[in-house]
């Protein structure tokens, strides 16, 4: 079902000239932190959101919920992932476009959240109340600050932890690093 919709997904967004970048639980399986996700998210153009919702009423989904920054979708028939379309302005789209990676998923490739553009946007997301308690994303961003062997000293890294982090999530985050070295 993953790889069948992923390929269904590029073929119909790729005919309307439509791109999209992974992002959340499967990118960071894709950078090598394996972790059950029951959603795909992806990053879009705010501007593309008509088009989008078409492509995908077209593969069986229905809006659920819908905000400036946020769409998500279900599948009419109950049966398989959620998906989460995060919106974004075209200047912020194109400097994570540039940083991204391609990798290859069933029969067609798609591009995937460079490694520090997905801690940051791990790292913003700790920032609600409820994203922060489940911690979820904590873990995740510990785990590919350790798998990828990120230099959490560079100053690439520091200025994503400066900017996206809490305080209480950055002490922790370099706490919890020091105790692995």
């Amino acid at each position: 079902m993953t790889l069948e919709l992923i390929e269904r997904l590029s073929s119909e967004a790729g005919k309307l000239g439509l791109e999209f970048l992974l992002i959340g639980g499967h990118a960071v399986n894709a950078h090598g932190y394996e972790r059950t996700t029951l959603d795909f998210d992806f990053m879009v153009p705010s501007a593309d959101l008509d088009a989008w919702k078409a492509v995908l009423s077209g593969l069986g989904y229905r809006p659920i919920h819908e905000t400036k920054a946020f769409a998500q979708f279900e599948p009419v028939d109950g049966d398989g992932f959620r998906i989460d379309l995060m919106l974004v302005e075209a200047p912020t789209y194109v400097k994570l476009m540039a940083g991204s990676e391609v990798r290859t998923y069933g029969g067609c490739k798609i591009r995937v959240a460079g490694v520090l553009h997905l801690i940051a946007l791990k790292l913003h997301a700790t920032r609600t109340w409820d994203r922060a308690v489940q911690g979820k994303d904590f873990y995740d961003i510990l785990n590919l600050i350790r798998i990828n062997r990120i230099d959490t000293g560079s100053p690439d890294f520091q200025e994503i932890l400066n900017r996206y982090a809490t305080p209480s999530i950055k002490e922790r985050l370099l706490s919890d690093l020091k105790r692995t070295v």
